[in-house]
């Protein structure tokens, strides 16, 4: 669940970030929130959050073929959860 979060908060305040490093490094902090263009800045991010899910849709991975076996435990290990390869029909 956390890293489906941050793939979606990452692309969206990706823009803001790198705004708020670049105009720290050249006013030194000077009226650093008076000058912000909001407007810009967020639409930025919406296009950067909706590549990203085009990104993800589009990706082989994200098809869905095979099955997704959960993690779970035997004999006390912990056994991480992966896909297993769809069953061919013939």
């Amino acid at each position: 669940m956390l890293s489906g979060a941050l793939r979606i908060l990452v692309p969206m305040l990706a823009p803001f970030a790198a705004y708020f490093a670049w105009r720290l490094l050249v006013t030194r902090g000077r009226g650093l929130l008076e000058d912000t263009p909001w407007f810009l800045l967020t639409v930025a991010s919406l296009i950067l959050a909706v590549g990203g899910f085009a990104t993800l849709a589009l990706l082989p991975e994200s098809v869905g073929q095979g099955q997704w076996v959960p993690a779970r435990v035997e004999d006390g290990r912990i056994l991480p959860g992966y896909t297993a390869p769809a069953p061919t029909s013939r």
